[in-house]
């Protein structure tokens, strides 16, 4: 089975006052948009989508990430429009690439480990008739989350600034995973401005 990452990285960071260069924050050595990509870059995934504003000139991104083989850097001209258009422009590239799936992350997410990547993929390989794998904490479903291409033609279909996740609720949620990630700080997502410092007091050590 053939699954790409999608990384979205495209958003307007309104809760960080609009700043547009939040990926761009600096985190020891490293910056903030670019600790879960490295994350990614080492799992096991066949290749990582990074859907990027069209004017983002990723500089948020060392020469060693942009230059990785397994990293495609996607400028998508419609992001401003919300996150819907950022998925679509990596899934039309997971279908161009004829993937079998795709495993959704946000790019504002630093504590995803390989782990937990892995984790998916081992589930959606022994339970391969499954449509998605999603994470959950709490019963809350959170990115990472796997689709595979059963579901490609209706995750096109979302508008909006609404994510791939839309899907999983009701009925729905029978016919597939969810994961229970025991450590809510592996989901955790850094929004505002507090959460960046949260972020530093507790793991700039890590990146330095």
């Amino acid at each position: 089975m053939k699954i790409a990452a999608i990384y979205l990285a495209g958003g307007n960071s309104t809760r960080m006052g609009g700043s547009s260069s939040k990926l761009a924050l600096p985190v020891g050595t490293k910056t903030l948009g670019s600790i879960a990509l490295s994350t990614i870059l080492q799992s096991s995934l066949e290749t990582v989508f990074v859907i990027v504003q069209q004017s983002d000139d990723v500089q948020w991104l060392s020469k060693e990430i942009k230059t990785n083989p397994k990293c495609t850097i996607v400028h998508c001209p419609t992001a401003h429009k919300g996150q819907s258009e950022t998925i679509r422009c990596g899934l039309k590239k997971a279908i161009e690439k004829k993937m079998d799936a795709v495993m959704i992350f946000l790019a504002d997410q630093p504590f995803i480990t390989i782990q937990m990547i892995e984790e998916i993929i081992a589930c959606i390989r022994d339970s391969p008739d499954s449509r998605f794998v999603a994470t959950t904490y709490d019963d809350v479903i959170s990115p990472p989350i796997l689709f595979t291409n059963k579901m490609f033609s209706s995750i096109l279909q979302i508008n909006g600034d609404r994510g791939a996740r839309a899907f999983l609720k009701g009925e729905f949620l029978k016919l597939g995973k969810c994961l229970p990630c025991k450590d809510r700080r592996f989901l955790f997502d850094v929004d505002t401005q507090e959460d960046f410092q949260q972020f530093l007091t507790e793991q700039a050590d890590d990146y330095s």
